[in-house]
């Protein structure tokens, strides 16, 4: 590399997850000169209150491109994802490419880098569901097998790579940017005002968030998880930041009626969800990150899926799957209620995962 030669990557994000992992890298990043990203935003998540105001809240940088993808089925946005990502990538060279975690913009961002022979580098590698049924798990096994620099979060995602036949060398276990996001806000988010502006009390609450594509494009899913939130409604209030994919699919199928009794507001920026979390009696869940949150937290978390990517939070008891089949209310209630699971600090998750992300960028890049 010549002299005084800034590393150049670009950064592809598209979704909310993608945006608070963000936050706690571009801080760090601004501690290294050496590097010069570019931020590009497929539009996957683009309204104000799933996207614009994370960058706002959180301090990222304003996207530098910015491709504003439409379209109606999940597949049709993949394809014209990459295809402006590929086109995008073939104006310059890079010296890498990052992807985070396992939305449809990662899987995008990662076929394009490859296709224009990047370097690709996923953060948030290695987890496995090992159900096929779920489009994350397809976005996740697809880009860690074109990856070159894979930054793992807990140790199951290690032993998968490896069993899979990536190269030990490629992976780099360096924590979860998911909890250093909570460790840097803390104080932002424990000033949060949302609880006195929804008018409601610290332990009365149950918070829920439902988004996942295998619910939200099921009528049958979601309905019965609607219908599981009723009966749950009748023991602690629910509150329910509905997700404007959801919304959609509840208005599409009819279930209107389903959401009248529950308190249903619109999605909200970090600091207030993460601030209703800490707040509330327990969680209802279909995500990934807030079964991390949650167990970083010990709060219980009750995840409506038959199996779950991130084992550890299983392991250390705060949270606990329940089939939407076989889902018996007064067992989600009695883990809502549950205080004495084991509370133990997962290694790495802590306030240096980017730092350590840095320390192996720039030996490998």
């Amino acid at each position: 590399m010549a002299l005084n030669k800034k590393i150049q990557i670009a950064v592809i994000v598209g979704a909310r997850p993608n945006f608070i992992k963000a936050a706690p890298f571009f801080r760090e990043s601004k501690k290294h000169p050496e590097f010069r990203f570019i931020l590009v935003h497929t539009g996957q998540h683009f309204d104000k209150n799933m996207s614009e105001v994370f960058f706002q809240e959180m301090e990222i940088p304003k996207p530098d491109i910015f491709l504003d993808i439409k379209g109606q089925l999940h597949t049709e946005k993949i394809g014209k994802m990459f295809h402006k990502l590929r086109k995008f990538l073939e104006t310059r060279k890079f010296d890498g490419v990052i992807v985070f975690g396992d939305v449809n913009s990662t899987l995008a961002g990662g076929i394009a880098a490859t296709r224009t022979n990047h370097k690709l580098i996923h953060i948030e590698a290695g987890l496995r569901s090992h159900d096929r049924r779920q489009p994350e798990e397809i976005n996740r096994a697809v880009v860690d097998h074109l990856s070159d620099l894979l930054f793992t979060t807990e140790p199951s995602a290690n032993e998968n790579l490896i069993k899979e036949g990536i190269e030990r060398n490629k992976i780099k276990y360096v924590g979860n940017l998911m909890t250093e996001a909570i460790e840097i806000f803390w104080p932002k988010i424990n000033s949060s005002q949302i609880l006195e502006d929804l008018k409601i009390e610290n332990k009365k609450y149950v918070l829920a968030t439902i988004h996942r594509q295998e619910n939200t494009d099921n009528p049958y899913n979601l309905e019965n998880i609607l219908l599981i939130l009723n009966k749950i409604n009748k023991s602690f209030p629910i509150l329910f930041p509905l997700h404007p994919g959801t919304r959609r699919r509840i208005n599409q199928y009819g279930l209107n009626n389903l959401i009248k009794k529950l308190k249903v507001i619109e999605p909200l920026g970090y600091f207030e969800f993460m601030k209703l979390m800490i707040e509330s009696k327990g969680v209802i869940t279909d995500s990934g990150g807030v079964q991390e949150e949650t167990t970083h937290l010990g709060i219980p978390c009750c995840t409506l899926r038959e199996n779950t990517e991130r084992p550890i939070t299983i392991e250390l008891g705060s949270n606990k799957l329940f089939s939407i089949d076989l889902a018996n209310v007064q067992s989600i209630i009695k883990h809502l209620e549950k205080r004495d699971f084991q509370s133990k600090p997962i290694p790495l998750w802590d306030d240096k995962v980017s730092e350590r992300i840095f320390h192996h960028l720039i030996q490998e890049i």
